[in-house]
């Protein structure tokens, strides 16, 4: 395989950029199975617990952008991957000792700091790819991202259940900590480059490309953040779930989403990129209608496993596409701001769910979030393009 920049130390390199991203992602998810149910332990209304989920995105919506920015002007990514993998330790530690759900907010928030620096991780690892393989790259990152989120789901579903829900989040911590010494292998090429001026970054920012896509993902994450990572774990607690299962169902909807992830483009190559993108949003959207008829747990782990198919078969490739017709020197500050957008959805997602929640109970949340990945199928059938070559295989 090419490389674009051929001087690399590829194996080393790569390996260490593997485990760092597998570590950086299993402490920031290792308690989302009891994230929302913790919450509600400390008091946290249906409101509340939206807010405490959304927190991780309202801050990565005033992050990325800056973030993608300044780290294309400094012309590195490294600086980034330490700074995501250090808030994964002090927000991890915050969430363990919150008294109460106001701080469980605000540490939350820190791990969207975190999180915010997955636009430097992905460029980064996108640089190792020539730019038409972009979309590729993103299938390669979003599988590892899916293994660690699945190997995390059931682990911290598991010390939930051993000991207390607590434990859970000083786990994350210790995921954090050898997230950091993991870093340290990996290597980049310094880019040097006149810092862009604020035409430039406008031209970026307002690419058409990459605000279409963008706005699609942001409805897909609203669906997605709403129900996965936001109310599933409660309403499947209301039917009796205890913690190791919680994680089961995490785990449920994260194995079909990573085994679909690297073939994407597959799908893309066959059915055309709106076609696809349409089929894996609009799975999404049927699955959470139908949740809530669902009264059983292993009904609720098929529907979850669904709408793991249907995320898998259009987020790596909307990521690919957001980045594809932007220079590679530009491409953080594009990842940036893709990545803002879509924090949008991730935000509203599961404070307006909890807010409905509370008004008219749980089923009319999981009856929003389908509409909205309706509304996202259509309008990517309609102004996606139809190019069936999105990369080269």
């Amino acid at each position: 395989m090419n490389r674009t920049q051929p001087n690399f130390p590829e194996k080393t390199t790569i390996r260490a950029y593997y485990v760092s991203m597998f570590l950086y992602w299993g402490a920031l998810y290792i308690y989302s199975p009891i994230l929302s149910v913790y919450a509600q332990s400390l008091g946290a209304s249906f409101t509340t617990v939206g807010m405490v989920v959304g927190a991780y995105g309202f801050v990565q919506m005033w992050l990325r952008v800056p973030l993608g920015i300044w780290s294309d002007r400094l012309g590195r990514r490294l600086p980034f991957l330490y700074a995501g993998h250090f808030f994964n330790l002090v927000g991890c530690l915050g969430l363990a000792l919150a008294p109460t759900p106001i701080y469980l907010i605000i540490f939350r928030g820190v791990l969207g700091i975190s999180a915010a620096t997955w636009v430097a991780f992905t460029v980064l690892f996108a640089s190792y790819f020539p730019p038409d393989q972009s979309p590729k790259a993103m299938g390669v990152v979003t599988a590892i991202n899916g293994i660690s989120l699945i190997v995390v789901n059931g682990l911290g579903g598991q010390i939930a259940q051993m000991w207390e829900m607590g434990t859970t989040f000083y786990a994350g911590a210790v995921l954090a900590a050898m997230g950091l010494i993991a870093t340290v292998p990996i290597k980049e090429h310094r880019m040097t480059r006149q810092p862009p001026t604020f035409r430039q970054i406008w031209r970026i920012m307002t690419h058409p490309s990459l605000m279409l896509v963008a706005s699609i993902t942001a409805l897909n994450h609203y669906t997605f953040w709403a129900t996965t990572f936001g109310f599933i774990p409660v309403h499947a607690a209301n039917l009796g779930a205890n913690k190791f299962t919680l994680g089961i169902i995490g785990v449920a909807a994260l194995v079909p989403y990573t085994l679909t992830a690297p073939m994407n483009h597959h799908f893309a190559v066959r059915l055309g990129e709106n076609r696809a993108v349409f089929v894996g949003v609009l799975v999404m959207g049927v699955t959470m209608f139908v949740v809530p008829l669902i009264h059983n747990i292993p009904l609720l782990t098929i529907a979850q496993g669904t709408s793991g198919f249907g995320r898998g078969l259009v987020y790596p490739l909307l990521m690919g596409l957001s980045i594809r017709e932007i220079s590679g020197e530009d491409r953080a500050t594009a990842m940036g701001v893709f990545q803002a957008i879509y924090a949008i959805g991730m935000f509203l997602g599961p404070a307006t769910a909890g807010a409905v929640a509370d008004a008219v109970g749980l089923s009319g949340a999981f009856i929003i979030a389908g509409a909205v990945s309706v509304i996202a199928a259509v309008a990517a059938l309609i102004l996606l393009g139809t190019d069936k070559r999105p990369v080269k295989t």
